[in-house]
């Protein structure tokens, strides 16, 4: 078993960069609780015998040194609300601790502005199989546990936990609902079953084989059935992690964004001067005009530019440059002869808002400067050579209130991806 970062769906892959998924525990997870706190009467749920399950091949034992598990320690303020024979034989099951989550764990919150259950959970969930022993040393990983989940989808996920030892061989996903159902139905991503299980306050645990997705897919591309009291299954829904925001107290508010410099002396006719700094910008990032068809004036400077070009359009982000839309958000003159831009890269894939670039005006017409060019293709893996500093403006009043923002930061505990009981 393994323990799976409830990193949430919208964690894209961004084209012409590498940029990786926030940690499903830090301050920008689920929303504000409620004071329900779920029942915790124990049930068996364990599948019927017409159930159509899988057969995952669970990972050896791992033999303790000292014969304890570090989740012993929790145990004895947990209560177990799901239990689920699996195919294997072995138990699943799930214990809510009988306080907060920082309580279970001795987290103290000394942030300015939340609190330990506002911001870290009202309890803790803890999973796992117990007798066998995952290789990070326990049976059990933990998760956060708001009382008010806060879906706008009838079915999230809790948690998950891999089956195998260090290589998946299937998932298990613990399934929470709000609403008055008894089962859920697992589907693929073309509506096949794959697996069914009782629920049981709120919670149901369902197992998910390693190809349940095609290449390239992720949990969110699966979809459950609710199945009412009354035996009726209601419509397939994609699986969701439900809302994933904190409340504003749990965090340092939103960090202070660089904008253009002050606006300085400007041309004598300003209108015209940025009609053309947008016109033959627009024509330098046209994909669809080869280079020896456009003015060679456009650069300031075009030293190693060619060479990158052929980079990327060798690259592995060829496709995604070639259909790249590029807009002129706003312009600033800070002189008759410097001109400051904020734009957009829209790729089919992502967007890249916020990119600073410059224009000079070299007495004949303006130019976009090498650097704003060249951080674009370096973004695309082709940078020029030599490789010249990203375009960003100079600002002693924003790098002073982003060090300040910086420092309250630190002051608000933000998860590494290891909770408690869970190795990465």
């Amino acid at each position: 078993m393994r323990p799976i970062n409830r990193a949430v769906a919208a964690c894209a892959v961004l084209a012409m960069c590498a940029a990786a998924c926030g940690d499903p525990d830090s301050i920008s997870g689920p929303p504000a609780p409620t004071e329900s706190v779920p029942s915790t009467e124990s049930v068996d749920t364990t599948a019927s015998a017409d159930t159509i399950l899988p057969g995952p091949a669970t990972a050896p034992p791992v033999t303790l040194a000292d014969g304890v598990d570090p989740a012993d320690a929790y145990l004895d303020a947990t209560t177990e609300i799901y239990s689920r024979t699996l195919p294997d034989g072995h138990e699943f099951v799930a214990r809510l601790s009988n306080g907060s989550y920082a309580d279970l764990f001795g987290y103290s919150w000394t942030a300015p502005t939340g609190s330990a259950e506002l911001c870290l959970g009202d309890h803790a969930l803890l999973i796992g199989v117990p007798g066998v022993v995952g290789w990070w040393g326990s049976a059990w990983t933990s998760s956060k546990w708001f009382n008010d989940i806060l879906s706008t989808q009838p079915l999230t996920v809790q948690s998950t936990m891999e089956i195998g030892d260090n290589s998946p061989a299937g998932t298990y996903l613990v399934l929470r609902t709000d609403t008055d159902s008894s089962e859920v139905i697992l589907l693929s991503s073309v509506g096949t079953e794959i697996d069914r299980a009782p629920l049981v306050n709120g919670l149901a645990v369902v197992v998910m084989p390693p190809d349940a997705w095609q290449d390239g897919g992720s949990i969110l591309d699966l979809a459950a059935q609710l199945v009412g009291v009354d035996g009726q299954s209601s419509a397939p829904t994609q699986l969701s992690y439900g809302d994933q925001t904190y409340p504003a107290e749990c965090g340092p508010g939103e960090a202070p964004v660089r904008t253009l410099p002050t606006a300085g002396a400007q041309p004598a006719d300003a209108s015209t001067a940025e009609a053309q700094i947008r016109e033959r910008y627009a024509l330098l990032v046209d994909q669809t005009i080869p280079s020896d068809e456009k003015p060679t004036d456009l650069l300031d400077d075009d030293t190693g530019v060619d060479s990158a070009v052929a980079t990327l359009n060798q690259g592995q982000y060829a496709d995604d440059a070639a259909n790249a839309i590029y807009t002129v958000d706003e312009l600033v003159f800070t002189s008759p002869t410097e001109a400051w831009f904020l734009y957009t890269i829209t790729t089919p894939a992502s967007t890249f808002p916020g990119r600073f670039g410059q224009a000079t005006f070299n007495g004949s017409v303006w130019q976009t400067t090498r650097a704003t060019l060249c951080q674009d293709l370096s973004l695309a893996q082709a940078p020029c050579h030599p490789n010249p500093d990203s375009v960003v403006p100079i600002d002693p009043d924003f790098d002073a209130a982003l060090a300040e923002w910086n420092s309250r930061a630190m002051l608000y505990p933000s998860g590494d991806g290891c909770p408690p009981l869970s190795q990465c």
